[in-house]
């Protein structure tokens, strides 16, 4: 009998040899939270990856932190080229796109209020707060499993995230639903933690410009708009279409009834000369298939190839607006 229980022990600590190496799972935690304590800057790039309707959304992504507080994070869409950026300096949040030359103002304690899944600390956070979260080894590298705070979203449930066993920075991050399809990924690659900054980076006008400036020659010019539909109206259906012709193009007026209930705005939005002042909203930004939307109490907001976008409803979720925002097709059909 002790024999087998000798055995059992020996089986046991083996595992946990294998499992996390020559350090246990709150050793690990532990190196993580004094990592992110310990980085004053860094500038990465990465690849995300949306999966929605049977499809992949590509996104180039540049992420840029500076201690105590600077971030920036800018996403060009690889269908579109449209580029997006969310900075967040001394004055607030903000959410610019060059292609219009426009910015957006939020009253939002972005990044850290929900998991972000391109932002280490943000991931660092999400381990830390997980009492249940599972660490194994993988070769030299350490795969962590935790759940996930998607502001307002229950479908996104869990995460796992493989971090480099050397430099304690992730190398892959994928987010699972709660029947575990993959609905998010993100590669960082080209990890520098020793950028050297201009004294404006984190600057909205220096920010704009320099966007407008890089991708200029590949943004969008919107020369091919067409009000958008939704294919994934939730049980629901079309009992009013309005679309009126404005000096600056169009504005179509939907509204859906049903079980659930909706109604969406779109508009034409011509691109401002000079950057005026930031547009304030009281949302949050969050990432869709076409780039970075507002969510607000019962509203998602978003500008997708020109169009802005206002989905309305006091019946849907945040989840199922996220899902008929990401349905918008372009119209196949004569307008009304």
């Amino acid at each position: 009998m002790r024999k087998i229980i000798y055995i059992m022990f020996l089986v046991v600590i083996i595992f946990l040899i294998n499992a996390c190496g020559k350090h246990s799972q709150t050793d690990i935690v532990k190196a993580l939270g004094e990592k992110v304590e310990e980085i004053k800057a860094f500038d990465v790039d990465a690849v995300m990856d949306i999966k929605e309707m049977n499809k992949s959304h590509l996104f180039d992504v540049n992420i840029k932190y500076q201690h105590p507080h600077y971030f920036k994070v800018t996403l060009k869409n690889r269908d579109s080229q449209n580029v997006q950026i969310v900075l967040k300096n001394d004055e607030g949040v903000y959410v610019l796109s060059p292609a219009l030359n426009k910015s957006f103002k939020f009253q939002s304690d972005w990044p850290l209020n929900s998991s972000q899944p391109y932002l280490f600390q943000s991931l660092v956070k999400d381990i830390m707060n997980d009492k249940n979260a599972i660490i194994t080894k993988q070769g030299e590298d350490f795969v962590v499993e935790t759940k996930v705070n998607y502001r307002k979203s229950q479908e996104l449930t869990k995460q796992r995230i493989i971090i480099d066993g050397k430099t304690l920075f992730p190398k892959e991050v994928i987010v699972f639903d709660a029947l575990m399809n993959e609905k998010m990924s993100v590669k960082f690659m080209n990890v520098d933690l020793k950028p050297k900054f201009n004294e404006a980076e984190f600057d909205v006008e220096y920010s704009m410009n320099k966007a407008i400036n890089t991708f200029g020659a590949t943004l969008p010019t919107f020369a091919d708009r067409n009000i958008m539909y939704p294919t994934n109206i939730q049980g629901t259906e079309l009992t009013a279409e309005t679309i009126k012709e404005l000096e600056s193009g169009k504005r179509a007026i939907m509204t859906f009834a049903g079980e659930k209930s909706f109604t969406v705005i779109q508009e034409y939005v011509d691109k401002d000369e000079e950057l005026g002042a930031p547009e304030i909203l009281f949302a949050d930004p969050i990432i869709i298939c076409s780039g970075i939307a507002f969510l607000g109490e019962q509203s998602l907001i978003w500008i997708d190839n020109g169009i802005e976008f206002f989905l309305f409803s006091s019946d849907l979720t945040p989840d199922q607006m996220y899902i008929i925002a990401n349905s918008f097709t372009r119209a196949t059909s004569v307008e009304k």
